[in-house]
């Protein structure tokens, strides 16, 4: 027993310094200088005087900025707003429960077949139209811009329902922290003895206690809406798209002047961003004495309710505001199932003429098609195992080599490509494949996607990991086990549940990859999201309702798979 004693409290072997030193300059290597050469050539490609002058002098580029601002600016306040009044009304209430559990399912579904599958509902020959068809009368589609709209509200709707639960996830993981829970229920019960409403604690005293916490996720979702590209092909404006759409489109050509056009344009959306972001830490910071004094002033109920009658009162509308709040959240839980149910139908569908609710004739002509083209399924398959497997070996080797007081800033710097506008990112991701020939190749693609699924594996698996008892550590030294039977033998299966979320992570990451796969793909390689979103904009509904359907089946394949490994550790002695 003393010479394990000793053994533990011995300096550690030169060897396993170096691993870990190593594991160090791998994270580093891996994730920040391919993000520092990316945006410093994105940058040096945008910096041509000619390329500014001709986005100034492109007559799209005010109309398209302008429908990037609607739906980028707009979905992400609609979604933040939505978000924290559902939590405020539904938290610690059933429906709370039950909202959870539907999040991970919501999540797992890509952005691109959620878009298919509203466009199905929502165009003027779509599923809404034609219940509504009776009422009103109508034997043809009612000539309405429903989906592609010039003002980009059906895309600012979508990316509402597609960022909501993303909201939600984040702050539902932050309530179940264990230094969160037990401080946010002294909070409000603190505030209900001083007289004021649970609504009026969150208000007053959560959100602006935990806004910092919120920054994150928040920006994460403006630099994905202002950039976004597939959801905008299928839902967004066509003359002119929004200017994501047209940064994509000039830096795809094959002008050198129009691709640094199209840089110049993916950094005027990255600016936007950063006035937007510049502009709310400033009023955050202006309006911070007239959030204090509201904070602790304001009317409230008394401790011992003086009338029956405005207590009734008080009392009802307590009682209507989560039920307001559960009908909106059922509401969206709805719209994605009848999205989920327009893309299998579109996919069999044959002659479905308006205004029937249903196909005339049913045909799987379009899975044969996907069929006929099983190697995109394959490379999608490939892709994303090798990519979901990588990023979770680099996460895991990173987490073993760090100290845990490294853990913010090394998760800060691995989220800058979530907030950093993706567009941008892949104008020097770009060159630097082509510059080392990754262009076209399975290598390229899987490293890129293992690269942008790095943050999410990241987010996922570090809490757990850093949670992991050392005690079982010490134990298994003292017991004479080498580091990597530790690994092997005792940490892998303990932590064998997150291991296997942060996998299907990784794995839905990389399904819904679109820009990523267009830029390294280079029309070599396609995946089922390139697919679904060339052939639902190219109005082939059926088969990209088909590929659609396929896109969202494998993340929630995976995720099943991750629930029988947690269920069955669940239940292990």
């Amino acid at each position: 027993m003393a010479a394990a004693l000793r053994a533990l409290s011995a300096p550690s072997p030169v060897a396993w310094r170096l691993a870990r030193w190593a594991a160090r300059g791998a994270g580093i290597g891996l994730v920040a200088l391919p993000l520092g050469l990316a945006l410093a050539v994105a940058l040096s490609e945008a910096g041509q005087p000619a390329a500014w002058q001709a986005l100034r002098d492109d007559p799209q580029t005010g109309p398209a900025l302008r429908s990037s601002l609607v739906s980028g600016l707009g979905s992400t306040l609609i979604a933040t707003a939505l978000s924290l009044w559902l939590t405020t009304c539904l938290w610690a209430h059933p429906r709370w429960t039950a909202l959870q559990r539907r999040l991970p399912a919501m999540l797992a579904v890509p952005h691109a077949a959620l878009a298919i599958g509203l466009l199905l509902l929502w165009m003027p020959g779509g599923w809404i139209a034609r219940l509504l068809a009776p009422l009103a009368g109508w034997d043809v589609p009612p000539d309405w811009t429903t989906v592609n709209d010039p003002h980009a509200l059906a895309l600012t709707l979508a990316l509402v329902l597609k960022e909501t639960p993303f909201l939600l996830w984040t702050i539902a993981a932050l309530l179940a922290r264990p230094d969160v829970a037990p401080r946010l229920r002294q909070q409000l019960a603190l505030g209900r003895s001083l007289g004021y409403t649970p609504a009026q604690v969150w208000w007053r005293v959560v959100w602006p206690g935990w806004g910092g916490a919120l920054v994150w996720p928040v920006a994460a979702v403006a630099a994905y809406g202002l950039t976004v590209v597939d959801m905008a092909l299928v839902l967004g404006p066509g003359a002119p798209p929004t200017l994501a759409v047209l940064a994509w489109q000039w830096l795809l050509d094959a002008d050198p002047l129009r691709n640094a056009q199209g840089a110049a344009a993916a950094c005027v959306l990255v600016g936007v961003m950063a006035v937007g972001a510049g502009v709310g830490l400033a009023l955050w910071r202006v309006l911070r004495p007239v959030r204090q004094a509201w904070s602790v002033r304001g009317p409230r109920h008394s401790v011992i309710p003086a009338q029956a009658g405005t207590h009734a009162r008080n009392g009802r509308w307590r009682s209507w505001v989560p039920a307001c709040a559960g009908m909106t959240e059922g509401g969206l839980a709805a719209l994605w199932l009848a999205a989920g149910l327009a893309l299998v139908v579109a996919s069999v569908s044959g002659v479905w003429r308006f205004p029937a609710l249903w196909p005339t004739v049913w045909t799987l002509a379009a899975w044969t098609q996907v069929g006929a083209a099983a190697g995109t399924l394959w490379t999608t398959l490939a892709v994303a195992l090798v990519a979901s497997a990588l990023s979770v070996a680099l996460v895991v080797l990173w987490l073993e080599a760090t100290p845990p007081a490294w853990d913010r800033a090394a998760t800060a710097v691995a989220l800058v490509p979530v907030v950093v506008p993706g567009l941008l990112l892949m104008v020097g991701v770009y060159r630097i494949a082509l510059a080392l020939r990754l262009d076209g190749t399975f290598a390229g693609l899987a490293l890129v996607h293992a690269w942008m699924a790095l943050p999410y594996v990241l987010v996922t698996l570090l809490p757990a990991w850093r949670r992991f008892d050392p005690r079982h550590a010490w134990v298994a030294q003292t017991l004479g086990r080498s580091r990597l039977a530790l690994a092997w033998q005792v940490k892998g299966p303990l932590l064998a549940a997150p291991l296997a979320s942060a996998l299907a992570v990784g794995f839905a990451v990389s399904v819904g990859q679109y820009l990523p796969t267009l830029f390294i793909g280079a029309g070599r390689l396609a995946t089922v999201t390139t697919e679904a979103v060339t052939l639902s904009a190219g109005g082939q509904r059926a088969t990209g309702a088909a590929f659609a359907v396929l896109q969202a089946l494998l993340p929630l394949l995976g995720f099943a798979l991750a629930g029988m490994v947690g269920r069955a550790q669940a239940v292990r002695p």
